[in-house]
């Protein structure tokens, strides 16, 4: 069994994130930033994530995967969800 350093794990992870295309790799910034943003507003108003699938009338299983920060959402979804949190999820400069 070979046991690898931090270093070397390390090294490897940002080899394979050198990898990665800039666009590929900003979409999953955004994402996993609008995944944390919803996580931060269901806590903070104390909403569970059956209850907000509920309210959004899509299933637990849709829901885990928009907290997952892996998944594609589209415009209309963003707003929908920013409508229901009272909070925008995106910021668009003019």
């Amino acid at each position: 069994m070979i046991i690898r350093s931090n270093n070397t794990t390390n090294h490897l992870f940002r080899e394979c994130l050198a990898e990665i295309p800039t666009e590929v790799r900003q979409r999953l910034e955004f994402s996993f930033a609008v995944a944390d943003k919803i996580v931060d507003l269901l806590k903070l108003k104390g909403i569970s994530n059956r209850d907000f699938a509920k309210k959004m009338r899509v299933s637990e299983v849709t829901v885990s995967k928009w907290l997952t920060g892996r998944y594609d959402f589209t415009l209309s979804q963003l707003s929908k969800i920013s409508a229901f949190l009272g909070s925008p999820l995106i910021s668009v400069s003019k």
